[in-house]
């Protein structure tokens, strides 16, 4: 999934405190958008449309409230978009598929682990993916992530359970 940066918005009156938190938290969301997008100029893609849209949106930003949970949301959201999007799109033939699947012999169990392990994420709702990235992954607290996701944290604690439960069916496991 490619990701391109979405039109131009107008940066709010600048703010050197609240540009430096922004960018503070940079390594947080390269290693959240790492996760969604797999590809790295994707993410880094992702990255500097979270920032730009934070900075346009710095005015909409409450003070004293979680300013990672927000950028995470302002990420989520851009991200499901893109997603969407991308099921509208119409898909490669056959011949295209296989041609992009065809993996040399060297590779090690690691790398088809990883691999595995990324089908899998692929395969799961954006709203489960996010829970499992944000939660388990990223060591997000249950009310953080409820912010971010924009619901409660008994929503989040139940996206949880569903999200494992849809993991352990597409792993196989009882």
């Amino acid at each position: 999934m490619t990701f391109h940066a979405t039109t131009p918005v107008a940066v709010a009156t600048p703010c050197p405190a609240f540009d430096q938190e922004v960018l503070a938290l940079r390594p947080a969301l390269w290693a959240f958008a790492r996760r969604l997008l797999r590809q790295e100029a994707d993410a880094e893609d992702l990255v500097q449309d979270t920032i730009v849209r934070a900075l346009a949106a710095r005015d909409r930003f409450q003070d004293g409230t979680n300013l990672k949970a927000w950028l995470f949301t302002i990420m989520r959201n851009s991200f499901n978009s893109r997603w969407r999007r991308g099921l509208r799109e119409v898909m490669p033939g056959t011949e295209a598929i296989e041609a992009s699947a065809v993996t040399p012999s060297t590779q090690t169990t690691d790398l088809w682990a990883k691999e595995a392990i990324d089908r899998m994420l692929r395969d799961l709702t954006p709203a489960h993916r996010d829970i499992l990235i944000l939660i388990p992954v990223l060591g997000v607290s249950y009310e953080d992530a409820a912010q971010a996701c924009g619901c409660s944290v008994g929503t989040v604690k139940s996206r949880l359970n569903r999200a494992r439960g849809a993991l352990a069916a597409l792993v196989g496991s009882p």
